[in-house]
């Protein structure tokens, strides 16, 4: 039980603080990670368990560990955050949960990112 109470709160911990009202091109963050806001064909293939080649080349850049299982949580586990409300003012853009901050589309195996969950 507390096992599940400590993974829930990291996990919320983490879906909280991922929506940004940063709306520059790239962000670097700890000095080391740029963001490119602008990345385009941001997929997940779920049959394939594959990133689109855009996402795979970001998340092969040391210190992308915790973007990455953030995404992952939020691909293959959309009933968490779909109870978890944006608190940045995402919901503006049409956000219903802190879901929509990671996935935008969810279709025939093929998930689309939103890079708002980059940070």
């Amino acid at each position: 039980m507390i096992k599940r109470y400590f993974l829930l709160l990291g996990t919320l911990i983490t879906f909280l603080t991922a929506c940004s009202q940063d709306d520059s091109e790239g962000i670097t963050k700890n000095g080391s990670i740029t963001v490119d806001h602008s990345l385009e064909n941001l997929q997940y293939h779920k049959g394939k368990n594959a990133w689109s080649p855009d996402v795979a080349e970001f998340f092969s850049q040391e210190g992308t560990e915790e973007i990455r299982e953030a995404y992952e949580n939020a691909i293959h586990h959309p009933e968490v955050l779909s109870y978890m409300p944006c608190y940045c003012g995402c919901y503006e853009q049409g956000h219903e949960s802190n879901r929509d901050c990671f996935v935008d589309q969810d279709q025939n195996g093929t998930v689309v990112l939103d890079n708002m969950g980059f940070g």
